[in-house]
């Protein structure tokens, strides 16, 4: 039997997803809604208490936000996207090697400006001491991994007007060649998380997970009340019994809520959705005793 080939769209990009002949599986994508958590992780669970009242969206929506709070938290990474100013330090060796700088916060979704503030001012109405901006480095000379968060600067054509440049090529050789070291040289404006639409599946699955397992403790608690295991109903000759998994260390969803945190944090078959994730953006991790 001949093997067909799989065929590739002319126009597609890195954020299509998995190809493999012509299905397309999505990497990324917008971030779990109450109506997806519904939908995925909350599906056949009527979450009503004992008036008749549903659980209202704002309350899942307030999950869902805890849930992204946590796993920020828990990767050391923002997910929301958010302005971050840094300042660095100008080590020598750095400065040769193409303006090496690794941001605390990643990924990064843009950066906004690179600045020398060598100098510094009083503020006459806070007293409060800040730096002073003599140079703009200009955005064409960012080069920006932007998955790790690392910077380099490349100098070509587009130069500063107020850029000093000495015989051998260097710029600022009055600062930059004469010190090896220098505090909070550099001031660092960007935007990290990720942009809306691109949330890894793995994160939101995470997401939804967490968000999850919030909302099942409470419908647990209300398939008959906290902490009821049973009720029973006589009249007359006729009875009526219902029991459920409820106990005093349970309810109507343990089940449920202990599958969810077996994806999430792992068993002995499968090493957990929160492992892969701190393996990918933390990396390894050295412990000195």
């Amino acid at each position: 039997m001949a093997m067909q080939k799989c065929g590739l769209r002319l126009n597609m990009t890195e954020n299509d997803g998995i190809v493999s002949c012509n299905n397309i599986t999505k990497r990324l994508e917008s971030l779990i809604t109450v109506d997806k958590l519904k939908a995925k992780w909350l599906f056949g669970v009527n979450i009503i208490d004992n008036a008749g009242n549903s659980m209202p969206d704002s309350t899942l929506q307030e999950y869902i936000n805890t849930a992204v709070s946590m796993l920020e938290h828990d990767l050391d990474i923002p997910i929301s996207p958010r302005k971050i100013r840094e300042e660095k330090d100008y080590f020598a060796n750095d400065y040769w090697e193409w303006g090496y700088f690794q941001l605390n916060n990643y990924p990064v979704i843009s950066v906004e400006s690179i600045r020398v503030e060598y100098l510094a001012e009083k503020n006459p109405d806070t007293g409060e001491i800040v730096p002073v901006n003599v140079l703009d480095i200009p955005p064409e000379w960012y080069r920006l991994r932007q998955h790790d968060g690392l910077i380099r600067l490349i100098p070509n054509n587009r130069f500063p007007a107020n850029l000093q440049i000495d015989a051998g090529g260097s710029f600022f050789p009055e600062l930059f060649r004469r010190h090896s070291m220098v505090p909070q040289l550099w001031g660092i404006e960007y935007t990290a998380g990720f942009e809306g639409g691109k949330i890894p599946v793995l994160i939101n699955t995470a997401i939804g997970l967490i968000a999850g397992i919030m909302a099942l403790n409470i419908a647990g608690d209300l398939i008959l009340g906290a902490g009821i295991a049973g009720s029973s109903l006589s009249l007359d000759g006729l009875s009526q019994s219902i029991q459920t998994t409820s106990s005093a260390e349970n309810h109507g969803y343990s089940a449920k809520v202990k599958e969810y945190q077996s994806i999430l944090f792992g068993d002995p078959r499968n090493p957990g959705i929160l492992k892969s994730l701190r393996q990918f953006y933390q990396g390894e991790r050295l412990n000195i005793i």
